[in-house]
């Protein structure tokens, strides 16, 4: 049943500090002493309607940002982390213009003052259902909350059941139909506040006893005293802004800005020049990379590539967590690390640092050829002289080494930008911009393989040194980094990694360990797997068909714990060591262990996408698995772009995936590079086995 309250509410004028304390990457609690008003905004005069994109909001200098009533516009989160409307500014900031803050005196105003053109961006606490139907897309989640069924902070905590009849004061426009049905079913009455009222000032007057119940996320519920949680009445669920479907130039631009927030922690560099003994104090190395299949990539629910795992080993040595921050694409990134905003420089490009400037060189790591790459169609040249006078596609770094060859007349190298690399170069050639680029052999090898329509040409240097780069005043970090590299030369451990992620085959010492041979388990008649009773347990424990966790082992190990796949994931589920270390397992190769992780990860995949029908649900955990969640979000973006079902998996989200395969497209989504059309075909075979296996063994 629901009910129409009749209080009203005086909304306050003039600026005013709210008790609301927010997060870097959401709203993390309130104050006990909260405003009716938090601060006085735009409301008071009209507001201009213009279906802005991108450029026009950077060509007005200003971000119009639509915020719910008792927004805070003050106030920062336990630890000193960004709040929300501090997180704004800075993505302004980012965008070069200033936040022109538009106050929504209505919970329910909000999206339809965004369909207006009354602003660019909406805040509200939204959750991409909340959206749905509407002509607004969802950011990335700036946090994750789950939504609760909170009351006056008692004695004892009261039921669900001993709570029937009681009022949920909430307003309307707040609460989802499917949680204001299952509340009425368990006899529960929904009252209706009026949608003026802020969320904070509803929570206030439950905590005061004034409300029996209300309904919010955890995110403004945990700094609330004088509360207490009765129920969760939903899965953990994303918390995004909203911005109109047809502006995608300013979505991305917002996703781009979160995904650096969230992910690679770059909010806001610091510049700080820094040798080892201040690194070893701050307890952080600062990474200055590309995302590039060489370098940096999103895969498998974490980050990989080479000079990220390798720095993530050095960091390992060094007792210090690794931070990786990646320049703006126009950016030199050599210019940031001599401005102090990273502490150690790796590209997977040959710099001839002596054209640089005074840096300190670590390593090298090993030796590339430079070979040229071209476009099937194009003429193959007998040798490198052939490439002499002609347009030529490169990196800076490469390019310099390119002019030095003594070829008459020069090759006439095209470098567009600072921040332009290999896989650019390569991208031109195959948009049939240019005929030829020139990159290194690792690149070259990972980017042409399973491609027809480009090949490899002639070697145009056979073998420079790839190297880590310091800022002068590193002597101390840039000695330890080259020691570093060294000992895992001498172990065999970077012959390993390049084999891994690189597919390259490095010289191997001759002091270098065998891997000893193990003894894998057989499957017992009757049986999927030989951890049948384990995958039982665990997915009963967790939620999850042993039989999808089963489908899930072969397709990544075929059941052999002693696996080591590419990029060092290990173990009968194939986690990268990230993740490995981000579920607390200490040793990948346990059965035991890897069941109990695959079981809780494969658990919290399928609640990222909760909203959908459970046939998508399960395709779409299963591609993130495979791929990492962050690709997946930006196929469901793609497909609502191209006017398909962003819920659905069939002809839609996995026909977006395939598309984001394209390194050009990818490269417009914050996910970046992405072998998407590998996660694809890897989930219609987790699917297509996971249903056999329904079909011949019981639940």
């Amino acid at each position: 049943m629901i009910r129409e309250s009749h209080e009203t509410v005086t909304v306050l004028a003039g600026r005013r500090r709210s008790a609301v304390v927010t997060g870097r990457h959401g709203v993390l609690g309130v104050g006990a002493a909260v405003a009716v008003a938090a601060v006085a905004l735009a409301a008071c005069h009209p507001t201009p309607r213009r279906a802005s994109g991108l450029q026009e909001i950077q060509d007005s200098g200003e971000l119009r940002v639509l915020v719910r009533p008792g927004f805070p516009l003050e106030g920062s989160a336990p630890g000193g982390e960004l709040g929300e409307a501090d997180l704004l500014r800075q993505l302004a900031s980012r965008l070069a213009v200033e936040v022109h803050w538009v106050a929504a005196p209505r919970h329910d105003q909000l999206l339809r003052w965004l369909e207006e053109g009354r602003g660019d961006l909406a805040v509200g606490r939204f959750s991409p259902a909340r959206l749905a139907g509407s002509e607004a897309s969802a950011t990335l989640a700036i946090n994750w909350v789950v939504d609760q069924l909170v009351t006056r902070a008692g004695p004892v905590t009261p039921t669900l059941d001993e709570l029937a009849g009681s009022e949920v004061h909430v307003a309307r426009s707040m609460l989802r139909d499917d949680l204001a049905a299952r509340l009425t079913a368990r006899g529960l009455v929904i009252r209706q506040v009026p949608e003026e009222v802020p969320i904070e000032e509803i929570l206030r007057r439950v905590s005061l006893g004034r409300y029996r119940l209300t309904v919010a996320d955890s995110g403004l519920v945990e700094g609330v005293e004088g509360l207490e949680v009765v129920a969760a009445l939903s899965p953990r669920r994303p918390l995004v802004w909203a911005a109109r479907a047809a502006n995608g130039p300013l979505l991305r631009a917002v996703d781009d800005f979160l995904f650096a927030e969230q992910v690679l922690g770059n909010s806001a560099p610091t510049a700080a020049c820094r040798d080892l003994d201040q690194v070893l104090e701050a307890r952080v190395l600062r990474l200055i990379t590309r995302n590039a299949p060489t370098t940096c990539v999103v895969e498998r629910g974490g980050l990989a590539g080479f000079e990220y795992r390798l720095a993530s080993a050095f960091a390992s040595v060094l007792g210090v967590r690794l931070e990786v921050v990646i320049p703006p694409p126009k950016i030199d990134p050599l210019s940031w690390l001599e401005q102090g905003f990273g502490d150690l420089l790796a590209l997977h490009e040959p710099i001839a640092v002596e054209d640089e400037g005074s840096f300190l060189v670590a390593g090298p790591t090993h030796t590339v050829e430079l070979v040229s790459v071209l476009s099937a169609r194009t003429p193959m040249p007998a040798a490198v002289d052939d490439l002499a006078g002609i347009p030529v596609a490169a990196s800076r770094p490469v390019a310099s080494l390119l002019r030095q060859l003594a070829l008459e007349p020069a090759i006439d190298v095209v470098t567009p930008t600072p921040g332009f690399d290999g896989p650019a170069a390569i991208r031109t050639v195959s948009r049939g911009r240019i005929g030829v680029a020139v990159v290194d052999g690792d690149i070259a090898r990972l980017e042409l393989a399973g491609r027809s329509d480009l090949r490899r040409g002639p070697v145009v240097l056979p073998s420079v040194p790839l190297v880590w780069i310091a800022n002068p005043s590193a002597p101390k970090l840039a000695r330890r980094a080259s020691e570093f590299l060294t000992e895992v030369t001498r172990s065999g451990r970077l012959q390993a990694l390049a084999a891994a992620d690189l597919g390259a085959v490095l010289p191997l010492p001759v002091e270098a360990p065998a891997m000893a041979a193990v003894e894998r388990r057989e499957t017992p008649a009757g049986a999927i797997t030989p951890y049948d009773e384990l995958l039982r347990q665990e997915g009963v424990r967790r939620g999850v068909d042993w039989r999808l966790l089963a489908a899930i082992m072969y397709e990544e190990s075929r059941f052999d714990p002693q696996a080591i796949g590419p990029g060092g994931s290990a173990g009968l589920f194939q986690f990268m060591p990230a993740t490995w270390q981000g579920l607390g397992v200490e040793d990948p190769h346990d059965p035991e262990e890897a069941v109990a992780a695959a079981s809780w990860y494969v658990r919290w995949l399928m609640e990222q996408f909760s909203d959908l029908a459970l046939p998508d649900r399960l395709a779409m955990a299963i591609a993130s698995y495979n791929a990492g969640a962050a690709h997946v979000f930006d196929a469901q973006r793609l497909a609502a772009g191209m006017g398909f079902d962003p819920e659905r998996w069939l002809g839609s989200v996995e026909t977006a995936l395939l598309l984001l395969d394209d390194p050009e497209v990818a490269s417009s989504y914050p996910g970046g590079v992405c072998s998407c059309r590998r996660a694809v075909g890897y989930t219609r075979r987790v699917l297509r086995r996971y249903q056999e296996y329904t079909e011949q063994y019981p639940p």
